[in-house]
């Protein structure tokens, strides 16, 4: 295993975990880990449409929710505006023009040096919620998440991570990092299709709090406390540990998407605004070389 931990101690103890998708899936499966089920059948429910752990296990590499998931972004892509206009700017360059992506302009990028290098752009969504959200907000907080990333990878270079932190987990507070999708790789659609299940969370995630001890250390306790999504987090840890725990570096723009708990995934009209709210922020957050640019509370 090469899961990265870090517990800090304290009075405010901070239990801080690192993995890969797949370090992730497979420490919540590893051998000796008791699994709960649901017997909710949690069609549009809190629990998602999957009852058992052993279900969403197979998930995880059996692609289902891929389809609907594309479905969603293809959908929701429709629904962004996208005439476009003769294009004036350079298609290759240093500095990413987000307002002239989000209008469907197919150059969107400033030639700015002799020099062409494409941005650093490194998505990070949040995959827990509060209680009560319904499975189709989940899909369509991931579809939000797979239309922005796939329009502009063809311009950018993007690493994807996804984040769980709670508050009053492990016998303290939690944030876990997962890397999705790193630099040098493809974007796997049905790796974001997994997470972006409201049943990964309820049990892939939740399979690491109820053996934390075994999968992380022996100081932490058992126990799920309470999910803090969006400028809660805050609370659980603070932007400069999470920039650093998440690995953000200097020549990259960390963009911080909001939990699928936010009322922006509550239909398909309002993510698809809210998508272009999220772009003209970003292409904000370029021009004031902004870092950490969040988009949660739109």
């Amino acid at each position: 295993m090469l899961m990265r931990y870090e517990i800090t101690e304290g009075k405010r103890m901070l239990t801080k975990v690192q993995t890969t998708f797949f370090e992730f899936v497979e420490g919540s499966n590893r051998e000796g880990n008791v699994h709960k089920s649901s017997d909710s059948d949690g069609s549009s429910s809190f629990y998602g449409n999957i009852k058992s752990y052993e279900a969403m296990y197979d998930a995880c590499y059996s692609g289902l929710n891929v389809k609907k998931m594309m479905k969603a972004t293809a959908d929701l892509k429709s629904l962004v505006n996208h005439e476009v206009e003769t294009p004036r700017k350079a298609i290759v360059g240093e500095a990413f023009n987000a307002a002239a992506f989000a209008a469907g302009h197919p150059y969107h990028y400033y030639k700015d040096a002799d020099e062409y290098g494409k941005p650093r752009v490194h998505l990070t969504y949040s995959t827990n919620a509060v209680a009560g959200v319904r499975s189709e907000q989940f899909i369509r907080h991931g579809a939000a998440l797979c239309a922005v990333a796939d329009e502009i990878a063809e311009q950018v270079d993007v690493k994807i991570s996804l984040y769980i932190t709670n508050m009053g987990v492990l016998g303290g507070n939690g944030c876990q990092v997962v890397t999705i999708k790193d630099y040098n790789e493809v974007i796997d659609i049905a790796r974001v299709a997994a997470t972006a299940h409201p049943s990964f969370f309820r049990r892939i995630g939740f399979s690491w709090f109820e053996n934390a001890s075994r999968l992380i250390d022996s100081r932490c306790s058992s126990g799920y406390g309470g999910s803090m999504t969006g400028i809660s987090r805050g609370a659980v840890i603070s932007d400069e540990e999470f920039k650093e725990w998440v690995g953000a570096a200097n020549d990259e723009m960390l963009v911080d998407f909001p939990a699928p708990d936010e009322g922006q995934f509550k239909g398909d009209d309002y993510t698809a605004e809210w998508i272009k709210s999220a772009m003209e922020n970003i292409s904000d957050s370029v021009e004031k070389d902004v870092k950490h640019c969040k988009l949660f509370g739109l």
